[in-house]
């Protein structure tokens, strides 16, 4: 844990290691924002099917 937690301070010191940050949180977000938007898609025709 101690491991991760001086390598995330080491990334936020660094002007790239900030990007690659922001970069994966990003990435992360818009991909769980779009799985979102597919489960309630099929949800939705699932239940109005009936």
């Amino acid at each position: 844990m101690k491991l991760l937690k001086n390598f995330k301070l080491e990334l936020q010191k660094n002007k790239y290691g900030r990007y690659l940050l922001l970069g994966s949180f990003a990435f992360f977000f818009i991909k769980g924002l779009i799985w979102l938007g597919i489960f309630i898609a099929v949800g939705l025709g699932i239940t109005n099917s009936f």
